[in-house]
């Protein structure tokens, strides 16, 4: 890996603990098979109707592999700070949820919640994450879903 792109990289990773909650790659924590499904399948981004600029997606890990879990993410592209009172992530069909609290959320940053690793013992039963935030600048407020498409 270059000097440049380990720098690219660790500034993403700083950025994105300041931003609050964040959740590593299964591949990154140990969990087995991991390199069966290291990318994650995402659904499209969802913008804020309160908060032009900030938008939402959720995305499930472990397309193909014998577990799976859910990532949430809340980008924040309105030119002002605001506060994720409440960003959930949950598996449709599988036992795993998180809920990440009180996220200052700076304008440019991403805030991610994610769920633990969960065994999928079932290949013919599709999966998918979904995701809600509930979003604040003190004046105005918001909530809001999304979701990831279906994967097996």
């Amino acid at each position: 890996m270059s000097t440049r792109s380990a720098r690219v990289l660790s500034r993403a990773l700083i950025a994105a603990v300041v931003a609050g909650a964040v959740t590593m790659a299964p591949g990154l924590t140990g969990t087995s098979g991991a390199l069966a499904a290291a990318d994650p399948t995402c659904g499209s981004w969802i913008s804020s109707l309160v908060f032009p600029g900030l938008s939402a997606r959720a995305c499930i890990w472990g397309t193909g592999a014998a577990w799976k879990q859910a990532q949430t993410e809340v980008f924040n592209g309105t030119g002002f700070s605001v506060e994720v009172e409440n960003l959930t992530a949950r598996l449709e069909s599988l036992p795993a949820d998180a809920r990440c609290v009180n996220i200052s959320l700076q304008n440019g940053q991403t805030a991610f919640c994610g769920t633990r690793s969960v065994p999928d013992n079932n290949p013919f039963q599709f999966d998918r994450a979904l995701g809600s935030a509930q979003v604040t600048d003190l004046v105005r407020r918001e909530q809001f879903s999304f979701e990831s498409p279906f994967v097996g």
